[in-house]
């Protein structure tokens, strides 16, 4: 009779424990959870300008109750304010962010502090390299604006009259910007230096503590669970000390008048934690040899203006503003079509293929890339890895450009527009003839179908010589009370290729800023271009073009010539500024 009473209380005991584990999770005791250490995984990176979004993951089976899920091993350059969970079922009550000191450190306490100053460091420097991106994209925006200053102050089109109000206005508004601007970027510039060098100072002052580790980062994620189960929870996070660049390879191929563009990514990590096959998302979001030729600048004439001492707060504008349209309002035509880019070969081996093309999501000023392929970048700033996003060919116009008062040589340039549709960003290109490295280029950025050119470097069988032939004043006007400076050109074309070229030749004229000065282009042996687009840009502001059709030269001849004639015409009692020698 005892024994059977015995087993009858041992059987209640157990039927009573199993209802209470079968309590929903209203009844649980917040104060006694589970622990269990969570061996995760990173499973995706969301990579921006100098920071990382991480997402790490673990799958694991839980009982109904309260959990304490730790994940161990964040890096130090966590962003802990950041921190986010998700999970698959349950409720997730909290999450909280612990840094332990490790037992390997020389002294725990100064390890913990100089951990605390590093991650502060860290954040405090992509903060302020967010300023810079930012101050540098303004001044582009205003930089644009003075390209077309001039052009938009001339009235009727003309060449000889501006609008001299108009003018001194955006003159002044412009330079006001650049000061403004310039002083941000200068201040971020000085800032960014500084943390550097602190983030130097602090990292030789914990590795002098000895040891691998000095702190722990931990997360833990307080999870009710009403039901047993297999549960995925997700651990995110920033963390700094990341970051990527777009980069071009570039080739062109003028027999098949083709261009090809491989559009990459170099992706550079220092986080802390080494990323093994994630999937890598790429944002734009903010959370020495020459290719290419010099362009043609502006040649103004003006009445001397006597000499006058200025203050050194005055000089700046004083002295920029009239030198403005000379220097900053005709970009290269490169630049009128969004120039740069380049021709490549399809590469049809595996071996040379990094990916598959990337998926985009996004237009406009934020757009993201995800790369197809599983990604490896280890956390070692000296380690640059490349991610494939796009590459593609295109149909291309070869043209040949020459500006001899600017630089030497004779560039071939490709226009093509953009056939993938990815928005090409502004980066830095390598460029190739077939197999032949050329150079670097900047890379200025193509939206979706746009057109835009690159260039190729300069073609040695193809020269073109600039001469002076004569400069000379002659009376002019009915009484002789004027005064003509003629100067005449002629600009000499060499063509060794063995074949016909087309080429676009520049020059330039003066323009006037005084209705007291008259300037004449004359006796052109060839007409202008008359290209609708150069109409209307770059020959208000006394750019010439020639559009040409090169033979090639037989061996002793000269080769192609083009002359002309300037005539600058004024009073004989004005002084203009000097007119140049060549």
């Amino acid at each position: 009779m005892k024994i059977e009473l015995l087993a009858l209380a041992l059987c209640c005991l157990a039927f009573e424990k199993n209802a209470n584990c079968q309590g929903d999770a209203s009844q649980i005791d917040p104060n006694v959870p589970e622990e269990r250490l969570l061996k995760t995984k990173i499973e995706s990176v969301v990579l921006y300008q100098g920071r990382a979004a991480i997402t790490r993951v673990a799958t694991t089976t839980l009982t109904a109750g309260l959990w304490r899920l730790r994940f161990e091993d964040l890096p130090a350059s966590i962003q802990p304010e950041t921190l986010e969970a998700k999970s698959g079922s349950g409720r997730i009550l909290s999450v909280d962010f612990s840094e332990r000191a490790s037992s390997e450190a020389a002294s725990t306490s100064d390890a913990a502090v100089l951990d605390a100053e590093i991650r502060k460091i860290n954040q405090e420097i992509a903060t302020t390299t967010d300023t810079l991106t930012g101050a540098q994209s303004e001044l582009k925006v205003v930089e644009s604006v003075s390209v077309r200053a001039a052009t938009d102050a001339t009235k009727d089109g003309g060449t000889t009259k501006l609008d001299l109000a108009s003018l001194d206005g955006q003159l002044a508004w412009m330079a006001t910007q650049r000061t403004r601007i310039g002083g941000v970027i200068r201040v971020a510039t000085e800032r960014a230096e500084m943390l550097r060098k602190d983030l130097v100072s602090a990292q030789n002052r914990r590795n002098a503590l000895g040891g691998r580790s000095k702190a722990t980062q931990s997360a833990e994620v307080l999870l009710a669970m009403t039901t047993e189960g297999e549960v995925p929870v997700r651990l995110s996070y920033l963390v700094t000390d990341a970051r990527w660049e777009p980069v071009y390879s570039i080739r062109a191929s003028p027999d098949r008048n083709a261009i090809g563009i491989e559009f990459d990514a170099l992706v550079i990590q220092n986080s802390g934690e080494d990323w093994k096959g994630v999937r890598l998302s790429l944002s734009t979001a903010r959370p020495s040899r020459a290719a290419s030729p010099t362009s043609v600048t502006p040649w103004v004439v003006d009445i001397r203006a006597p000499y006058v001492q200025v203050s050194e707060s005055t000089a700046a504008y004083s002295m920029d503003a009239p030198a403005a349209p000379a220097t900053e309002t005709v970009p290269a035509p490169m630049e009128m079509k969004d120039a740069s880019a380049g021709y490549l070969a399809k590469r049809k081996s595996a071996a040379e293929k990094l990916s598959e093309d990337a998926v985009v999501d996004g237009s406009g000023p934020s757009v993201t890339y995800t790369i197809a392929l599983p990604f490896d970048a280890p956390s070692d700033n000296q380690v640059r890895r490349r991610a494939r996003i796009a590459s593609f060919d295109a149909p291309t116009k070869f043209v040949f450009q020459t500006q001899p008062i600017a630089s030497e040589g004779v560039f071939l340039r490709g226009t093509l527009s953009n056939a993938s549709p990815f928005q090409l960003l502004p980066g830095r290109a390598s460029v190739f003839v077939g197999a032949d490295y050329v150079g670097a280029t900047p890379f200025v950025g193509a939206a979706p179908k746009q057109e835009f050119a690159v260039f190729f470097g300069a073609d040695p069988a193809v020269t073109a010589r600039r001469e002076l032939i004569k400069k000379e004043d002659r009376q002019s006007g009915l009484f002789g009370g004027g005064l003509d400076t003629v100067s005449d050109y002629r600009v000499t074309i060499s063509n060794g290729t063995g074949r016909s070229i087309d080429m676009e030749f520049f020059d330039r004229r003066p323009i006037s800023r005084s209705d007291k000065i008259e300037v004449n282009l004359s006796a052109s042996s060839l007409l202008l271009s008359r290209d609708a687009d150069y109409i209307a840009t770059q020959f208000p502001q006394g750019i010439l073009r020639w559009d040409l059709s090169i033979p090639a030269t037989p061996s002793g001849s000269e080769g192609t010539v083009v002359t002309w004639t300037v005539v600058v015409s004024r009073s004989k009692d004005i002084e203009i500024t000097p007119l140049p020698e060549k």
